[in-house]
């Protein structure tokens, strides 16, 4: 899961970088690339989480 995130963070980078150059629209690669990095974030964060006791 964590690789998948890392590869999904680095086509949202290069995309970006096509929409810096005008081959790309910025309006969807801005975003693409906030939830990707969201996402990782978030997946980091509830990693080692305690749950309680069950």
């Amino acid at each position: 899961m964590f690789a998948l995130h890392i590869v999904w963070i680095i086509v949202a980078w290069i995309i970006h970088f096509f929409a810096l150059m005008r081959l790309f629209p910025l309006l969807i690669s801005t975003p693409f690339l906030f939830l990707s990095l969201l996402s990782f974030f978030t997946y980091l964060n509830n990693r080692h989480r305690f749950r309680g006791f069950h």
